[in-house]
């Protein structure tokens, strides 16, 4: 496979307008995948550059009208944006940022609107093809509002590209099957295209300061006049710079994966996994350059092969299965999209006497009496993150604390989305529906029906973990986070 044919098969059309003829340049279009190397969505629109003799326009956006708009979630993508642009204008292309500033409800161009301004003078769009929200939505309203320009999506966040199956697999090891013979075809491809001139003219975007060379505190003030929930500060220790991707990806092959089969299931332990999740959500780290990395390792002997095949079974099968699905199945982030006997076994015990009730209030701070979960939660609250593992007890608790299945699903989706810097992602809503019917059923009780549940048994015999999660739990989430309802509007999008 070249270069061409895998970038072709990254993409597909959202319109049925022709690439225009009459344009000043192709438009790339980037709401996620915010790196500027190894970027199939700069790579195609390259090559459709090249074709068509035009230079191309790279244009980062960044709305303030996002469900869970925050400070958090803000920083870490500005964070990325300000490598993103000296990246970009290192290949020799031109780069335009747009942030949306005021108020939320205010007068100032969207996302959308200043994509569509661009668009007028372009060939054509190529954005991010990302299956759950918000890339994957401002894409389509955008090709819908455009009248006579065509709008392409290309794969940027999956290994295997998701249009390279042709039938829809629900079951792990078919899609095992089905993914690792076309593996070969896609890592280690260099999709790298050549750059096709500047463009040096005007272009009608409302003007954004240069954030590159600004400090944190410079951020944070700029940030305070987005009209973004200012109440969910940044998480410690985490930036949304390529540069401290790069240095995590590196510190990760060398003193995490080699060790990953053995420790990725205990919290408790320094390093236990890569914690690559929030640079691969936003797009600053890309899957084929993750993989590539760990198989370099194996292949001077950092690494051995059984850490190797669980590390990238994974990244490569667990993760892009969850993608996959994700993109077949509309509802994969909605009560109406879990098992049909899933739903109906919990709602058969709707009316089942609940041991307590948490308010989301309580349950956003870690306020219960289990303190495994308080724990938990706090990872996500003060943390952004949260190991894999622990998440699967976290989710199982949620059901006997909240008035019904469906509210306790939106409740899960809205503590992952609001808090997590990997959340809102195809694979963490994957491990929610763990928690509410996704494997077979299991023997029927209270609550919960024949939904299998996750107790912290096997939790508390792992090395140090009772002692690390007493620790964790007596820790004062150093903030309130605004909860406007209980429930929030932001419910509606999950039940």
């Amino acid at each position: 496979m070249t270069a061409l044919d895998a970038l072709r098969l990254r993409t597909r059309r959202l319109s049925d307008h022709p690439v225009a003829e009459d344009a000043d340049y192709v438009l790339c279009w980037l709401g996620q995948a915010l790196r500027a190397e190894e970027n199939p969505v700069i790579d195609a629109s390259l090559a459709l550059g090249d074709r068509l003799g035009l230079p191309v326009v790279v244009l980062h956006t960044l709305e303030n009208r996002y469900p869970y708009a925050s400070h958090r979630i803000h920083r870490f993508m500005l964070e990325a944006s300000q490598e993103l642009g000296p990246g970009v204008e290192a290949r020799g292309l031109r780069f335009v940022r747009y942030v949306r500033q005021g108020a939320a409800d205010g007068d100032a161009p969207g996302a959308v609107d200043v994509a569509a301004r661009l668009a007028r003078r372009a060939a054509a769009v190529l954005t991010n093809d990302v299956p759950t929200f918000v890339a994957g939505e401002y894409a389509e309203r955008l090709a819908t509002a455009l009248d006579g320009r065509a709008v392409f999506a290309v794969d940027a966040c999956c290994a295997v590209p998701m249009n390279a199956f042709d039938a829809h697999h629900t079951v792990t090891k078919a899609f095992r099957a089905a993914h690792t013979p076309r593996r070969a075809d896609h890592l280690g491809l260099d999709l790298r295209q050549p750059g096709t001139g500047r463009f040096e003219g005007d272009l009608d975007v409302p003007e954004t300061p240069d954030l590159t060379d600004w400090d944190d505190d410079a951020l944070d003030a700029f940030i305070a006049g987005c009209g973004v929930d200012m109440s969910v500060p940044p998480a410690p220790g985490w930036s949304g710079r390529r540069s401290a991707a790069l240095d995590r990806l590196a510190f990760a092959v060398e003193h995490v994966v080699p060790r990953y089969k053995w420790t990725r299931n205990n919290p408790a332990l320094d390093d236990a996994t890569t914690k690559l999740s929030p640079w691969m959500h936003f797009g600053v780290l890309s899957p084929r350059e993750v993989a590539a990395a760990v198989l370099d390792a194996e292949a001077e002997g950092h690494v051995h092969p059984a850490a190797r095949w669980k590390f990238l079974d994974e990244l490569l099968t667990w993760r892009e299965l969850y993608h996959h699905r994700s993109r077949w199945e509309p509802d994969w982030a909605h009560w109406d999209g879990l098992p049909a006997w899933a739903r109906t076994t919990l709602l058969d015990h709707a009316d089942d006497p609940r041991p307590h009730l948490y308010s989301l209030d309580e349950l956003a701070h870690g306020e219960t009496d289990d303190e495994v979960w308080n724990a938990a939660q706090k990872q996500f609250a003060i943390d952004g993150w949260m190991n894999n593992n622990l998440r699967m007890v976290w989710v199982a608790q949620i059901l006997k604390w909240r008035p019904d299945p469906r509210d306790a699903f939106a409740t899960a989706c809205f503590l992952n989305d609001r808090f997590s810097l990997d959340g809102r992602n195809a694979s963490t809503y994957g491990g929610i529906r763990s928690g509410f019917g996704e494997s077979r059923p299991w023997k029927e009780r209270p609550v919960y029906g024949t939904v299998a549940g996750k107790t912290s048994g096997a939790l508390m015999k792992r090395d140090g973990v009772p002692a690390w999660l007493d620790e964790q739990a007596a820790r004062e989430v150093p903030f309130r986070a605004a909860i406007a309802s209980d429930p929030p509007p932001e419910f509606d999008r999950y039940r």
